[in-house]
């Protein structure tokens, strides 16, 4: 059992009495409750802020109830240490048992502690070049994807050193989120990606940025990215958050992850229809699968694994004009 691990969230503070029988708060487990263990399918919400997650969880659990088919939430309260690297074997016994993680409050440098060859989506408004050196140099395996970038922060050095969804991308075809989402095994949410109208015009934020319609689509793609483990929440200060509008919106997010769970689809267990494209320039053919259950795209990479892709890919493959996801995944 973990729960040692946890200082127990305070119910009462949440007012259940004022919530309604169709909330979330009905469905929500509390890992300090007896006999509450979790298990695959379920979404562990663990706490390094309890001021913080408070105010974000009482929103969240006035909402409606998520579909039966959802991730199961597990409340496990906040972390007990002071030293967050603490918690990093008890994520990694989490990890082996098929459960979902949500960070909550977890301190900026947090992200550095996470990386073990694993693959990263950072949704954020500028990228940190320090650490994308210092990733590359420490961990060689580890993939990331920068989401929601903003060009005027971030420097063409940085452009060359990872991939970068620009918010000007996103705004023209969100979707184009979805396959980087999907191939991840951490999501991190910064709450500089969202707008100053979207935020409440929060000191700091920026006028550009995502809006919260959006944000709560990225998350729910999040939800249906069937190997993500991790998703995290950074850069949220209640006390700069008078009229509570930035904690509502993180609330909602965390929703339509959960709603998003009902979508996740395992590629080596759905009906796919493969596609062959033959390129005159190369000697195998690129391998497309499609779902024909969810519509979804993936591309079979050089040690044959299924790689999230998107539609568009698959155009221009067969177009020869071939994307960087492409390039590096199998051309490269």
């Amino acid at each position: 059992m973990i729960s040692h691990w946890f200082i127990p969230e305070e119910k009462s503070a949440i007012r259940p009495e004022r919530l309604s029988k169709n909330s979330l708060w009905h469905k929500v487990s509390f890992l300090h409750d007896q006999d509450t263990t979790y298990s695959q399918g379920d979404l562990l919400i663990i706490s390094f802020d309890k001021v913080m997650a408070h105010r974000i969880k009482k929103n969240l659990y006035q909402f409606s109830t998520t579909p039966s088919q959802a991730l199961r939430v597990v409340d496990c309260g906040t972390f007990a240490q002071r030293q967050p690297e603490g918690i990093l074997p008890l994520l990694k016994e989490i990890r082996e048992s098929g459960a979902m993680v949500l960070l909550l409050g977890a301190p900026p440098g947090f992200m550095r502690l996470q990386v073990e060859g694993i693959r990263m989506a950072s949704i954020v408004r500028e990228s940190n070049l320090d650490d994308d050196v210092h990733f590359r140099h420490c961990q060689p395996g580890t993939l990331f994807q920068y989401i929601g970038t903003q060009r005027h922060l971030v420097s063409e050095t940085q452009l060359n050193v990872e991939g970068h969804l620009r918010l000007s991308d996103l705004r023209e075809d969100l979707s184009l989120a979805e396959p980087c989402i999907r191939d991840s095994d951490i999501m991190i949410f910064n709450c500089d990606s969202l707008s100053a109208s979207e935020a409440g015009f929060l000191t700091g934020m920026s006028g550009s940025g995502l809006t919260v319609i959006e944000a709560c689509q990225l998350f729910r793609y999040a939800g249906a990215a069937q190997s993500l483990f991790s998703a995290g929440i950074y850069g949220y200060a209640q006390e700069l958050d008078d009229s509570g509008m930035l904690g509502n919106a993180i609330a909602q997010m965390i929703w339509y992850l959960l709603e998003g769970s009902t979508l996740r689809e395992d590629p080596e267990k759905s009906h796919l229809t493969q596609y062959h494209v033959q390129s005159k320039d190369h000697e195998h053919a690129l391998l497309f699968y499609k779902s024909e259950l969810s519509g979804r795209w993936w591309i079979e990479n050089k040690v044959g694994r299924k790689v999230p892709c998107s539609y568009q890919d698959y155009r221009k493959a067969c177009e020869e004009d071939y994307s960087e996801l492409i390039i590096k995944s199998v051309l490269g």
